[in-house]
């Protein structure tokens, strides 16, 4: 690659993400269950008002809604940075709304942040350029806009591993448990599987002992378990989140979960390997290469075991619960947080075998022309999600009625329906795809065209030699 067309290329890359914080901004949207959230907290204030720290307003029976209780069922991960916005006199919505929208631009920008600094340290830059490919390429793009906890998730778990990676000072790691945490109550074992793989990881990097770090990390994970417990207590009377626990909210037989389990991957309407191929193809090439190069109990096939356990437990779960997608936002909502930070691990540990692949498939132009037409054409709907939220909606009513939640329809009647909507009808991305014929969506296509092909050819020049790089000829 010549010196001007590098130049041209990082410009397109870099120049993408200013742009991107522009629109995220201008186009912020309250997706998910942000309303709920926001009324959360002011029934969690009233309660702490009126002196209520037992089960405040809890009747042990889903309402409407499916909650439980006034302040809802929500993590601590929202209500703790709308409580700082209440107390810095931020009453309103709108302000509340702007702030939480603001922290998911920021979890955005500090995952792009961390994985360099990450990658670079761990000698692996050159993938700095496919790291943000990934980022670029996925449902990312339609929940910058949004006040969703997600972006901000994402961030915390990237945090987390990006401190045990770097081996940061031991109280730093013990924060970045605390915050991972924070993200959902049934995250601990996740944090503690990957942050002590991130952990073990910088031990093979440093030499240098690690135990510190995980006494300050299962310090951390511990305040943040006990403030999760005191937020039950106060909205459900228990420990534990009796919301979540409620049969009506769970999956019900093992065909049905296993039906789930597959639409977490593969489903038209939010799986990963077609929302997010590039992140899902290199997670999965990475685990194969270690699976395949190297006896199964070696040291160098336990990252691999590690995040195969991690994403099939966690297919699981979001399997088992009533919608495993999280359907009040668009594609993957729950999945996307764990994403960045497993691509992190698997580009940290296995980068040097996946440059080698990844070598071979951009040393011809017609394949990297291939990769970036695919990769494009796929994140199309999440631009259009952007320029035209609305769209959802021709999703959710094509089926007629539409589908009613479980404790309202039945919970036979609700897996019946949203197996329709996972498999059989219109995909989802097929209405956002709307969004792009408009003039914002169509300058947003183009800047993210760039920003993409920039990234692969950035990665080709880091990766495939000279003297490989060539359009094949018959021979």
């Amino acid at each position: 690659m010549s010196t001007r067309l590098r130049i041209a290329a990082i410009a397109a890359v870099l120049g993408s993400l200013p742009f991107l914080v522009v629109v995220w901004t201008i186009r912020q949207t309250n997706g998910g269950d942000t309303g709920f959230v926001l009324d959360g907290t002011n029934a969690f204030l009233n309660c702490v008002s009126a002196h209520d720290f037992n089960a405040c307003g809890f009747t042990g029976k889903l309402n409407y809604w499916g909650l439980m209780s006034p302040i809802g069922w929500w993590p601590l991960l929202q209500h703790i940075p709308d409580l700082i916005t209440i107390g810095l006199g931020g009453d309103g919505h709108p302000v509340r709304y702007r702030v939480l929208g603001t922290l998911s631009v920021v979890g955005i920008l500090v995952t792009v942040l961390l994985g360099w600094l990450v990658l670079r340290r761990f000698g692996q830059a050159r993938w700095f350029w496919g790291f943000l490919f990934i980022v670029l390429s996925g449902p990312v793009l339609a929940y910058g806009q949004q006040a969703a906890g997600e972006m901000l998730a994402m961030g915390l778990l990237v945090c987390l591993v990006a401190a045990t990676l770097l081996q940061a000072p031991p109280p730093v790691v013990g924060l970045a448990a605390l915050g991972a945490c924070l993200t959902k109550e049934t995250s601990y074992p996740f944090v503690a599987a990957l942050g002590l793989l991130g952990l073990w990881l910088a031990r093979k990097r440093t030499g240098r002992p690690i135990l510190r770090h995980v006494i300050f990390g299962v310090v951390g994970m511990a305040i943040a378990i006990t403030a999760a417990s005191l937020f039950n207590i106060v909205r459900f009377g228990s420990v534990l989140n009796t919301n979540y626990l409620d049969d009506q909210l769970r999956t019900h037989g093992l065909a049905w979960t296993f039906d789930y389990v597959l639409a977490v991957f593969f489903s038209p309407s939010g799986g990963l390997y077609l929302t997010w191929p590039a992140a899902s193809l290199l997670v999965s090439a990475a685990c194969l290469v270690a699976l395949v190069r190297a006896p199964f109990r070696s040291a160098y096939t336990r990252p691999a075991l590690v995040v195969i356990a991690c994403v099939a437990v966690l297919a699981v779960g979001f399997a088992s619960w009533w919608t495993p997608f999280g359907w009040s936002g668009y594609g993957p909502r729950l999945q996307l947080p764990w994403i960045p930070p497993i691509v992190l691990i698997v580009l940290v540990a296995y980068g040097d075998d996946l440059a080698a692949l990844t070598r071979r498939l951009l040393g011809r132009m017609w394949r990297v022309a291939l990769v970036f037409v695919a990769a494009f054409a796929l994140a199309l709907p999440h631009i259009g999600m952007v320029w035209d939220p609305g769209s959802l909606v021709g999703f959710v009513e094509q089926e007629n009625p539409p589908c009613n939640a479980p404790w309202r329809s039945g919970v036979q009647t609700w897996q019946r329906c949203q197996h329709r909507l996972l498999w059989e009808d219109r995909p989802m991305g097929l209405y956002t795809l709307e969004g792009v014929d408009t003039s914002g969506g169509v300058t947003t296509a183009i800047v993210v065209a760039l920003a993409l092909l920039g990234c692969l050819m950035l990665l080709r020049g880091e990766l495939v030699p000279a003297q490989q790089r060539s359009v094949s000829r018959p021979t």
